[in-house]
């Protein structure tokens, strides 16, 4: 009788987490149409579009996050110069750290780095402020009064992300580096070396897909804080729960689309 009550409450919380599972994916599909056509409809009508939202929320996830981004793009450019040049130093080939560098800034890291920062600062932030706003009731009145939440908040923040990861991940590759050359710097090597070895590697299209990655991570995590903020629930905890959930799922949504980047690059490469 006992192993009959746990096979049963087996399958209910498999089936509780399967139902679940489908209303979150029906929840995000919805969204993503609402912001397809919120967006159509800016292009079509240009004027609709909150520019001067759009400014300020730019500001403040691109401008106000260049320096943390160089911050780390430099200690992560200086450690993994570091610890390459220290290995390779025992066989006289610490030059071709300039060459591990490039290609993993350029390639990956940096728009890593962006994007977690933009995680971290924008993503809660995003999910804060909506949500907020959704626990004070605000965003029921900008619905009674025919108010497209979606267009007047989540449309500026999203275009921001987009336009500003990019940006980000290019502050990110410059401070790895003069981290990278820093370290090199200890072993004797010139910056015209670093640099020539640094790019040696790297070609026009690895920096078009860098830019590329940048839009479309930052368009996956400005849109999921947007979407948590929106789906605020009640109660005191709400909002800390919408910025954790904010975080947590556009990191690992950014980091399973750069895996699906990874796969399409080779796929072509081959």
């Amino acid at each position: 009788m006992g192993h009959a009550r746990k096979i049963e409450d087996l399958l209910e919380t498999a089936g509780r987490t399967a139902a679940g599972s489908a209303q979150a994916l029906r929840g995000a599909l919805e969204f993503t149409g609402r912001v397809a056509a919120a967006a159509l409809s800016g292009i079509v009508r240009p004027r609709s579009f909150r520019l001067p939202d759009f400014g300020a929320v730019f500001l403040r996830t691109g401008a106000e996050a260049v320096p943390v981004t160089l911050l780390v793009g430099f200690l992560l450019g200086f450690i993994i110069a570091y610890m390459s040049a220290a290995m390779l130093n025992k066989f006289g080939a610490e030059i071709y750290v300039a060459n591990l560098i490039g290609l993993a800034l350029i390639r990956e890291l940096g728009t890593i780095v962006a994007a977690i920062v933009i995680a971290a600062r924008s993503a809660s932030a995003f999910a804060a402020e909506i949500g907020t706003m959704v626990v004070n009731d605000e965003i029921a009145a900008m619905r009674t009064m025919g108010i497209d939440p979606v267009r007047h908040l989540a449309l500026p923040r999203i275009a921001a992300g987009a336009l500003a990861l990019p940006i980000l991940s290019l502050f990110a590759d410059l401070a790895g580096l003069v981290g990278g050359y820093i370290t090199l710097a200890l072993f004797g090597y010139s910056a015209r070396i670093f640099l020539t070895n640094a790019f040696a590697f790297c070609s026009a299209g690895d920096l078009a897909t860098t830019l590329a990655k940048g839009v479309v991570f930052g368009v996956l995590i400005s849109a999921t804080g947007c979407r948590c903020g929106l789906e605020t629930g009640a109660g005191s905890d709400a909002v800390g729960k919408a910025t954790t959930s904010a975080v947590v799922t556009s990191l690992v949504l950014f980091i399973a689309a750069d895996g699906l980047f990874a796969l399409v690059s080779s796929a072509i490469a081959a």
